[in-house]
């Protein structure tokens, strides 16, 4: 036999010493589902739903988008969390300052879906020219 001879240490060892490791079922493609991004998409898309049902005639029409940053167009009381134009009948939450903002008195999951909830509701609200205890009456009843 001619060559170089193969030492039992040169081969790359694999798990369990058998065939190559495979790779993931899905490859690496597929966006992660629970990243922030479709986190945030589907609780506020959950929250717009809610309120859509229990005023449809308002809302009917009005568009509600979603945007990585503010952008300085429309109005708001909180112009970092929302835009409202009501000319183009549209409402732009703001991803990232809804997700970075800080002060939440409990930092999980629950609680930022919460605070997106609670900008959406407070988007509607301010759409709609209403106070938020009078869009959703009882809701907020046990604080």
């Amino acid at each position: 036999m001619s060559g170089r001879q193969r030492s039992p240490r040169s081969r790359v060892s694999r798990r369990h010493g058998r065939r190559p490791i495979r790779s993931a079922l899905v490859g690496p493609n597929l966006p992660d589902a629970s990243g922030r991004i479709p986190r945030f998409e589907a609780d506020a898309r959950g929250a717009v739903q809610l309120l859509q049902a229990h005023f449809p005639e308002e809302l009917d029409g009005v568009r509600i988008g979603f945007q990585t940053a503010p952008t300085g167009r429309g109005e708001s009381r909180n112009p970092l969390l929302y835009a409202i134009d009501r000319s183009a009948r549209t409402i732009m939450l703001f991803r990232m300052p809804i997700q970075r903002a800080r002060g939440l008195h409990v930092n999980d999951d629950e609680h930022r879906r919460y605070f997106v909830e609670h900008c959406v509701h407070l988007a509607v609200c301010e759409y709609l020219g209403r106070e938020p205890w009078e869009v959703l009456p009882g809701r907020f009843d046990h604080f």
